[in-house]
């Protein structure tokens, strides 16, 4: 009796020990709030995901808020809006699109002609489809300005992006999408050289492939704080982890990554690609899933609601 009274009292002991352990992701910083369009408002941060959905279903985690989809600008059709509108009645609680649009025709850059109005037609077609969702979006237009696959000319750039927010906002009136400029790590170091102006903008964003990204995106993240933005990690992919392997995955890529997340208090919502983990489950070690959904289930994280109660989550009216 001795004995299973003494090898409990360790079992507690070694239970409040590891309770009292500092927590290896840090608290998280208070939220700035900068009262930009759709910018969730008080201790919240948007949650997201892509297409690759896969099997992490509501039994496993829970439903994202934001739905992320890829477009090019030339050659969006007039009824571009039907299959995101068919995806997002589909799944309750994908509320809020992400939608990444582009400037690159399989590597070809075309930022210049949208400057010079050879693509009016394709940006009215855009706002068309956006009026018909009828509900506020997220808008990452030429998104990876920098990057060398890319290869915008930065003063094109600045001027093809006017050219849309100009329509969105003034023709068309759009004021519930939000027009959110994306930076990536390895392009040009001169980024500003890219920057549309704060009237153009609403949110700052970066993509995060590898734990080396959060290193060279720091400056940016500050710089987007004090300029006053709130910032979108609008690609979470863990592509250089080997997700069979749960505590190798977990400390290499979730931690340094969820530790970036809640130490930088303008960072309102983030888009997690599930990559090799939409393939099957097989491949993604259970201990895995349990850590990235227990993370999930802290109260700052937003999750899925319908549209009718946006509102109460998105500041909608800037």
């Amino acid at each position: 009796m001795r004995s299973l009274l003494l090898l409990f009292a360790l079992a507690l002991a070694g239970c409040y020990a590891a309770s009292l352990r500092p927590d290896p992701l840090g608290h998280f910083a208070a939220r700035t709030d900068h009262l930009h369009r759709l910018e969730p408002l008080g201790e919240r941060i948007l949650h997201g995901a892509a297409l690759s959905f896969g099997p992490l279903d509501p039994q496993e985690r829970p439903r994202p808020l934001v739905y992320a989809v890829y477009y090019e600008l030339h050659d969006l059709p007039y009824d571009w809006h039907l299959s995101l509108l068919t995806h997002l009645d589909q799944h309750t609680g994908y509320g809020l699109p992400q939608i990444d649009l582009g400037f690159n025709a399989a590597g070809q850059p075309y930022e210049a002609a949208i400057a010079e109005g050879q693509l009016d037609e394709a940006i009215e077609r855009l706002c068309w489809g956006l009026q018909q969702l009828n509900r506020p979006a997220l808008l990452r237009l030429g998104y990876a300005f920098n990057s060398s696959w890319h290869a915008y000319e930065a003063a094109s750039y600045v001027e093809a992006w006017q050219r849309l927010a100009q329509t969105l906002r003034g023709r068309w009136g759009l004021d519930n999408v939000a027009l959110i400029w994306t930076h990536k790590t390895a392009g040009s170091s001169d980024y500003l050289d890219y920057y549309p102006g704060d009237e153009y903008v609403d949110w700052w964003s970066i993509d995060v492939a590898a734990p080396r990204d959060l290193r060279r995106r720091r400056a940016f993240i500050e710089e987007a704080q004090e300029r006053g933005f709130p910032v979108l990690v609008g690609v979470v992919t863990p592509v250089t982890t080997d997700l069979s392997r749960a505590e190798q995955a977990w400390d290499h890529w979730f931690v340094p990554f969820l530790r970036f997340l809640r130490h930088h208090p303008n960072i309102k919502a983030f888009t997690y690609i599930d990559w090799d983990w939409s393939q099957t489950e097989r491949f993604v070690d259970p201990i895995l899933f349990a850590r990235y959904r227990n993370e999930l289930m802290h109260p700052i994280y937003q999750h899925g609601v319908s549209p009718a109660d946006l509102p109460w989550h998105l500041n909608l009216n800037p």
